[in-house]
């Protein structure tokens, strides 16, 4: 029962599921995509060449929401830090950081193989790929600064001067790469999805960060 000065956590727990509930919604919604709307380099497929190239399509979709996730975690939302804790926030963006670059690897090998590795998509008929191509290198260039950031004597200002562009930037880049490289995305719903989704997070961080940059001016004026 619930006692003056010991107010009930069974809100707090609720937000908690809320929250989980939705980013659980949002990857069993991306890794339907490639079953619903199958793209047409599949049908060509058979075998254990087949099951790579959909594992890879899987593994690509499943690096997707978790860089959504990741950026989402940098934010460092007032509400959602009060949830779970801003160590805990912190220490997911760190081992979320590390997953993302196994599971881009994962993506990169499993769609190349079928393919042969000698058979590259570089051109401008293939630039989604090379969009693609170069978000992985974007991912490894941030995971390798950021884990080994003292082996390499990188200041914190430095590295996050760096760190953060390149995160927006490969946000930017991955809804690019998903909207253009793969047919399940060319039109209907998933495309409709993706577009909205990625409009409303360009406006939700834009705005986070008007409202924090607009914050820092009035600290730095009321201490003149």
């Amino acid at each position: 029962m619930r006692t003056p000065g010991n107010p009930s956590r069974f809100p707090t727990f609720f937000y908690k599921v809320v929250v989980l509930l939705g980013a659980a919604l949002l990857l069993g919604g991306a890794l339907a995509v490639p079953f619903y709307y199958e793209t047409q380099t599949l049908w060509y497929k058979s075998g254990t060449e087949k099951v790579m190239l959909r594992s890879g399509q899987l593994a690509g979709l499943l690096a997707f929401v978790l860089l959504i996730g990741q950026i989402l975690l940098a934010l460092r939302l007032k509400p959602v830090e009060r949830l779970f804790g801003s160590s805990h926030l912190l220490r997911w963006h760190q081992m979320n950081g590390m997953l993302i670059a196994g599971v881009a690897c994962s993506h990169v090998l499993l769609v190349l193989a079928p393919e042969g590795f000698d058979n590259l998509p570089i051109g401008k008929k293939y630039w989604p790929e090379m969009i693609g191509g170069l978000l992985f290198l974007f991912l490894l260039t941030m995971v390798v600064t950021s884990r080994f950031r003292s082996w390499l004597k990188l200041e914190y200002a430095r590295w996050r001067m760096l760190h953060k562009p390149m995160g927006y930037l490969s946000l930017a880049l991955v809804f690019f790469h998903v909207l253009f490289v793969s047919e399940s995305f060319a039109r209907g719903l998933p495309r409709t999805v993706l577009v909205t989704v990625g409009i409303g997070l360009a406006l939700f961080i834009g705005r986070m960060q008007v409202l924090r940059w607009t914050s820092k001016r009035k600290n730095i004026g009321s201490q003149i």
